[in-house]
């Protein structure tokens, strides 16, 4: 059974169900999002509430798919650096093999 995390997000508190993660990752996800609600409200001091998470779910939107795209980019050099490298250790094999 999932406990309950109370949590705060730009001065509201909210249960959150933990489910399958700890009370401590559901506080550390809250501390993020309440970080970037706060960004904005620096740059918009007079922005609803409603609009600003939307704004933040943008921007945390937009981390997540860069991170995505440098990870499968970092992922296919990877791939090619390893097949060079099976490359050349095949190729120094069969040298000392001749």
């Amino acid at each position: 059974m999932a406990d309950d995390v109370e949590v705060e997000i730009c001065g509201q508190t909210f249960r959150v169900a933990t489910g399958d993660a700890t009370p401590a990752y559901i506080r550390r996800l809250a501390a993020y999002v309440d970080q970037r609600m706060r960004a904005i409200t620096e740059t918009a001091k007079t922005v609803p509430m409603h609009r600003m998470a939307m704004l933040t779910a943008l921007n945390i939107a937009d981390d997540l798919l860069k991170l995505q795209d440098q990870y499968e980019h970092l992922t296919r050099v990877l791939h090619t650096k390893t097949e060079q490298l099976i490359a050349l250790v095949q190729e120094q094999v069969g040298d000392v093999s001749h």
